[in-house]
């Protein structure tokens, strides 16, 4: 794969590869951490979009190379199903993406299918301290189909940092399915948690990602063993 992705059609590049969602929770207000209060306007999407960015903004400029790797592996809090942290360098190059086909690679000529050069409008217009908003197409994760997308940026020391959410997600009903209420429920106890048990917090939705990922990769093999024993059965009617 050569360093060098520019002037590259989303679609094409993202039929690649797909990445999974990781479960975590991001929305809160009245937090210390989150530089949102309750009565901030918007939505809870647009909330928790915002909140996950300061976090971000202030890792970035704690500790830069622990953030970024935070950011790549949706450690730390910093990856919902689908809204995760995105960090570009001032060379262009994606310092920081769960998508291991963005990560690393140069992104500053990137564009959604309607000529959107959106990674470029970022990096050329972010100032610290200053959360901008961008609408551009984009899939999400694990799928190539590109999606209406709002993404919130800001800058963070040398790096431009992101955090989108699609229209699809903030038109769904809050509570309309079991994993959205789970969701809710995260955000809620996520606003609540006292700032010395946060760390412990965190931990435990990584392992409950974890135990997730464990869920879905026990299932898929499942899946690959009644489809072989299915074969078998076919080879020993057909015999």
């Amino acid at each position: 794969m050569p360093a060098s992705i520019r002037r590259v059609s989303l679609p094409l590049l993202l039929s690649v590869v797909t990445v999974l969602s990781i479960g975590t929770s991001a929305d809160a207000c009245g937090d210390s951490e989150a530089g949102l209060s309750c009565d901030d306007s918007g939505s809870g999407a647009e909330m928790g979009a915002k909140w996950m960015l300061s976090r971000a903004s202030k890792a970035v400029m704690v500790d830069k190379a622990k953030a970024l790797s935070a950011f790549a592996k949706g450690a730390d809090g910093f990856r919902t199903a689908d809204s995760y942290v995105f960090c570009v360098g001032p060379d262009g190059v994606m310092s920081a993406h769960p998508n291991p086909i963005l990560q690393g690679h140069d992104v500053h000529d990137l564009h959604d299918k309607t000529g959107n050069y959106f990674i470029k409008t970022m990096v050329d217009t972010a100032v610290a301290g200053d959360v901008k908003e961008i609408r551009y197409l984009f899939p999400k994760p694990g799928s190539t189909v590109e999606e209406p997308k709002t993404t919130y940026y800001t800058k963070a020391g040398d790096q431009t940092c992101g955090v989108g959410i699609y229209d699809t997600d903030t038109a769904a009903p809050a509570l309309a399915t079991p994993e959205a209420r789970l969701v809710s429920l995260r955000q809620k106890l996520d606003g609540e948690i006292p700032q010395a048990a946060r760390a412990d917090w965190n931990a435990f939705l990584e392992t409950l990602n974890q135990v997730g990922d464990a869920r879905t990769a026990a299932l898929a093999k499942a899946r690959d063993g009644l489809k072989a024993a299915e074969a078998a059965l076919n080879l020993d009617e057909q015999k």
